[in-house]
């Protein structure tokens, strides 16, 4: 039997999402394997072909709607929409204006299948395309490490390491850090590793990386182009350019406390800046959302060549290669 695909999409005032939707439908292998959960956040004015509307016709889409107005943020909303999973074989989160190539999902089960692992997740920051759907295919992004910002919190980057096709890797690359807007593994995340609706935004994938690695799973790149995702430029619309810290007036409160919620999880809040001031209210419920006990924070670190507590990033880690001799 087929196995079943939980898609879940968090988006903001977002007119690509009904594209986004088409492209994915269209273009999969056994669209009926599809399950989506959608939290649609618009605003009062924004257009109803931004909405539901506009969404293709198809069985097994649940969405809740919210106002943007009364977002708390992109993993609130992540949450929000996690809150569909039904016992799906695998779970899949992407942002709302992404492109996906032909049979996408037999290929996804396909490349996961290759990390001969029943553990793995697939996750990069995906390349690019132009819309309507011009996508980047001349080469294969990884993730590297990229330094710590001014608040202490570990910032990736991606990186172009491989030109297609002639230098396509026989297997997926094993990895650190995972993507916000393209992570696929087993469905069991959604019960054993549940996002973290505390979080706001900057942090995020750094601590679903702990998270996730410390509860036993294993972060590989895919060795082959599957999702694009749509980069905003100078250039872009303004129409198609909102986003929430700019709607929101206490989006500076809601990103410190997030930001004491990740320096919490990584034993690293006495490296956090003073203006972050850390409070017991800040971290209630974290434990909810806490690293697994599969493996330790220091065996993350130690894999991905990087020290929270120090802000220290080995050279490999640098240049996106990680493996347990790191120190």
């Amino acid at each position: 039997m087929t196995a079943t695909i939980f898609v879940q999409i968090a988006a903001y005032r977002d007119p690509d999402l009904p594209a986004t939707l088409h492209n994915l439908i269209e273009r999969a292998a056994q669209p009926e394997r599809l399950q989506f959960g959608i939290c649609l956040q618009l605003g009062d004015n924004d257009p109803n072909h931004w909405g539901t509307n506009a969404f293709p016709d198809h069985p097994q889409i649940s969405v809740c709607s919210f106002r943007a107005s009364d977002s708390l943020g992109a993993c609130w909303a992540r949450r929000q929409a996690q809150s569909f999973y039904g016992g799906e074989d695998f779970l899949l989160q992407i942002d709302s204006h992404m492109r996906a190539v032909e049979r996408w999902d037999e290929l996804l089960q396909k490349t996961w299948a290759e990390c001969s692992d029943p553990g793995a997740v697939l996750s990069v920051y995906p390349n690019g395309f132009q819309q309507p759907c011009f996508l980047q295919t001349s080469t294969l992004p990884v993730m590297r490490a990229d330094g710590f910002d001014d608040n202490g919190i570990l910032r990736f980057q991606g990186i172009s390491r491989f030109q297609l096709p002639e230098q396509q890797p026989e297997r997926p690359i094993p990895g650190a850090f995972i993507a916000g807007g393209f992570l696929f593994g087993p469905g069991s995340i959604a019960s054993g590793v549940p996002y973290d609706p505390g979080l706001y935004f900057y942090g995020e994938e750094v601590a679903m990386s702990a998270r996730l690695w410390t509860s036993g799973f294993n972060i590989y790149v895919p060795n082959r182009l599957l999702l694009f995702h749509l980069y905003k430029t100078e250039a872009t619309p303004v129409e198609q350019s909102a986003n929430h810290w700019s709607d929101h007036d206490n989006w500076f409160e809601l990103n410190r406390k997030s930001l004491v919620r990740v320096h919490t999880l990584l034993q690293s809040l006495d490296r956090a800046p003073q203006q972050l001031r850390p409070t017991a209210s800040d971290v209630t419920d974290i434990h909810d959302y806490w690293l697994g006990e599969q493996r330790s924070l220091h065996d993350y670190e130690r894999w991905a060549g990087v020290n929270f507590k120090t802000s220290e990033i080995s050279e490999s880690a640098e240049r996106g290669h990680f493996g347990t001799t790191q120190n």
